[in-house]
């Protein structure tokens, strides 16, 4: 556990005033976007954020807890899980958010958030890459051939295509690698 996280469980374990603004200040404008683009408001975003707090201080002080993901992670996830179930209560029916997020009672929810982090990691680097790079990368999920790719970029042979998809997964891998977030999640 990091030295700033364990700050954060510290000052939520203790109730350090200081401590909880830092925690709001760094981590309530995330959360409060995800609510707010998900069909809440800013009241609901400060009620969500306020009940997962409460769910960490309750966690935080079981005999045993031991931080196994970063403390954003948690408590990002945490607030998540608080908004699609008030959003399930709400609707009595399944809530599908922006990001494709569903609500699901997850034994393992934390693991859940480490993946979606890592997919955030990658996308946010593929954003990052050439138009061409892009383009190209999304022919290839898309299970195009190479045949196809080459005729859809432009490419004179199937070769050319192919040495272009090495090197634009190559640029998609030093983006990744070079994100702050990689190496935290990397033996997750």
């Amino acid at each position: 556990m990091s030295s700033t996280d364990h700050h954060f469980i510290t000052a939520i374990r203790s109730g350090d005033t200081e401590g909880l603004r830092r925690i709001y200040r760094e981590f309530f404008p995330r959360v409060s976007g995800l609510i707010t683009q998900n069909g809440g408001s800013y009241e609901d975003a400060k009620d969500v954020f306020q009940d997962a707090l409460v769910v960490l201080y309750e966690k935080c002080r079981q005999s045993g807890f031991e931080l196994s993901s970063t403390f954003s992670t948690l408590l990002y996830g945490v607030c998540r899980n608080l908004w699609g179930s008030r959003l399930q209560k709400k609707s009595r029916t399944e809530v599908t958010l922006t990001d494709d997020f569903k609500f699901r009672d997850e034994t393992d929810l934390e693991s859940e958030i480490i993946e979606e982090e890592k997919d955030r990691i990658l996308w946010d680097a593929f954003r990052q890459i050439g138009e061409d790079c892009r383009r190209l990368l999304e022919l290839f999920f898309e299970k195009k051939s190479m045949e196809e790719i080459a005729a859809a970029m432009g490419f004179g042979s199937v070769g050319y295509a192919k040495k272009r998809k090495f090197q634009c997964k190559e640029q998609l891998l030093e983006k990744v690698r070079g994100d702050a977030r990689y190496a935290e999640y990397l033996n997750n």
